[in-house]
């Protein structure tokens, strides 16, 4: 696109129309050193030993609206009458900043070069003790605020091989036997239970019997102090999700719910048999015994115990549950 837009009508025009005529030199020419017709030009004059300094003569025009007043340091704070100063003709410092900007840039690079040496240099001598320092200070132990070392995180403790431990809750229930092996925490998580400690009986590669003590976990299931029945029935319903359903034929038994004091405490001792006419690969039982102790500890916090045995530890159910009841909530090493 061209600007100004073409005229292609306009005769003589051209691309941007028709010239204009300027003004007209005035009769007779210019004389040598004129410039324009109301100033008068006197060129310099040589003489020997060089040229005299030129004059330069203006000559206003008389029907100019202004005149240039002829200075005078009595007329005004700086001299320059009634107009005040001439005005001052704004400069770009385009130029200049540009300049400035270039040599910034030039500077920054040779500082970024100087310091790229110094932190990524040749200086073998250097790196290595760099390295040093660093290695150093990842070994060093973490200190406190007065200089002293940093006490380590706490860690869960470990199994006591006599006993289940719930440290929440100081509750400790000694192991029913030498068949049962230590699963996990104190401190583990199982769903009913929190911080919890599990023990367990292998059977076949997929089978096991299960004996587990922890916190009451109330995200799983409804806890109650007043209705510890229905606390057992919410916890028995969590339990059985999923437990069997590997088999064929499952049948829940009634539940049987016992209140019992364990340890000055009220509780409840829900108890049924699960039964089922296959389980395939995984174990050749046909039933597996369960029981789940509730327990109110202090009116807010919950105790629950859970034993559930395979037909293949049938021998093993009893004392699980005795274990269960005979928890101590006053033990000093829990």
């Amino acid at each position: 696109m061209t600007y100004p837009p073409q005229d292609p009508g306009a005769p003589g025009g051209g691309q941007y129309g028709q010239s204009q005529p300027g003004p007209q030199p005035p009769a007779g020419g210019y004389a040598p050193g004129q410039v324009g017709a109301d100033a008068q030009y006197q060129a310099p004059q040589y003489q020997p030993g060089g040229y005299t300094q030129p004059a330069y003569q203006y000559q206003p025009d008389p029907n100019a609206a202004y005149h240039q007043q002829p200075y005078d340091p009595s007329v005004g704070p700086a001299g320059y009458g009634q107009y005040g100063p001439p005005p001052v003709q704004a400069t770009s410092r385009g130029g200049g900043g540009t300049a400035v900007l270039v040599i910034v840039v030039v500077l920054l690079m040779a500082a970024g070069g100087v310091g790229g040496y110094f932190l990524l240099g040749n200086d073998d001598e250097g790196s290595l003790a760099s390295d040093e320092t660093a290695t150093s200070e990842e070994a060093a132990p973490e200190e406190g605020s007065d200089g002293e070392e940093a006490p380590e995180e706490e860690s869960a403790p470990a199994p006591s091989g006599t006993s289940l431990t719930v440290p929440s809750i100081g509750s400790l229930t000694p192991i029913p036997g030498e068949e049962w092996v230590y699963t996990a925490g104190p401190g583990a998580s199982d769903e009913l239970m929190a911080d919890a400690e599990i023990y367990t009986i292998q059977h076949t590669e997929y089978w096991i019997s299960y004996l587990g003590v922890g916190l009451y976990s109330s995200a799983a299931a409804a806890f109650d102090p007043a209705d510890l029945n229905a606390s057992a029935e919410s916890a028995a319903a969590v339990w059985l999700d999923g437990a069997f359903d590997s088999t064929e034929g499952y049948e829940q038994g009634e539940i049987a719910y016992t209140e019992v004091e364990v340890d000055g405490r009220p509780g409840v001792l829900a108890e049924w048999r699960n039964s089922w006419t296959s389980a395939g690969e995984y174990t050749t039982d046909l039933y597996e015994d369960t029981a789940i102790l509730v327990v109110d500890v202090d009116g807010v916090n919950g105790f629950i115990g859970v034993a559930s045995v395979s037909e293949s530890a049938t021998a093993s159910y009893a004392p699980a549950v005795d274990a269960l009841l005979a928890t101590d909530f006053d033990a000093e090493t829990a």
